[in-house]
């Protein structure tokens, strides 16, 4: 053979080689779509950095392989009737994977009665069940460890109890996964008072979100990445069959 098509036969081989490397690889994961509903906890008021909660569930879920696209269609100040009106028609449009929702802090603040929240809240809840998407209600943060709740009667804790009882009652009922953030940062709220929230006394700090996130991520990681990453291992092994 001459040098001539030893070279070019050397070529060929190479760029087969190539091909058939482009071909094997694989291809990179659809993102999930997550949407936030929600109030400027959602949004992140009071952080200086990082946002609120919803980003930084994102931000663990892409550490964890999980590509995101994220949209927050909460907005500060929302009451759930407000949410129910502004936010709820974008939901089905938008085709998404996980939803959390975070609300009832300001029908709280501004007195509304425990049964039209309760109604508010199943009519959300109703609706973005019919999406399929993974579900997170959360409970709402003791705010009564807040510097804005001190000297607060003893009646706003147990009308955050109340509203809290009514949306493990909601999630139960629809089968959302329930984060329980009243919980889980209730030590961390009385303990680390004067660095978990802003300067306003009320919304949480960057720190505060923080451990906001952390209190709902062991929920979110059992129900979307655990999945996926079972789903990633059946279908290597099939593979290998």
């Amino acid at each position: 053979m001459s040098s001539h098509l030893r070279r070019l036969a050397l070529v060929v081989i190479v760029l087969g080689a190539g091909t058939a490397s482009a071909q094997a690889a694989p291809a990179r994961e659809a993102a999930l779509v997550y949407l936030a509903l929600g109030d400027s906890t959602a949004v992140g008021v009071g952080a200086a950095t990082g946002g609120g909660y919803p980003q930084r569930l994102a931000r663990r879920l892409e550490a964890s392989g999980v590509p995101v696209k994220l949209t927050v269609l909460g907005v500060s100040g929302a009451t759930t009737a407000e949410l129910r009106r502004d936010q709820l028609p974008k939901v089905l449009a938008a085709r998404p994977a996980l939803i959390t929702i975070g609300t009832g802090i300001n029908d709280l603040m501004q007195g509304r009665k425990l049964s039209e929240f309760a109604r508010d809240l199943e009519v959300v809840a109703d609706l973005v069940r019919r999406t399929k998407a993974t579900v997170v209600l959360q409970t709402l943060p003791d705010l009564t460890f807040s510097p804005a709740g001190y000297g607060a009667p003893p009646s706003l804790g147990r009308r955050i109890e109340a509203y809290n009882a009514t949306i493990a009652r909601v999630a139960e009922r629809h089968g959302f996964v329930l984060a329980d953030v009243y919980g889980k940062s209730r030590g961390q709220l009385r303990d680390r008072q004067g660095e978990l929230f802003g300067k306003d006394g009320f919304h949480p700090s960057s720190a505060g979100y923080e451990v906001w996130a952390e209190a709902m991520w062991p929920d979110v990681e059992r129900a979307v990445v655990h999945p996926r990453v079972q789903a990633r291992r059946t279908a290597a092994a099939a593979g290998e069959r």
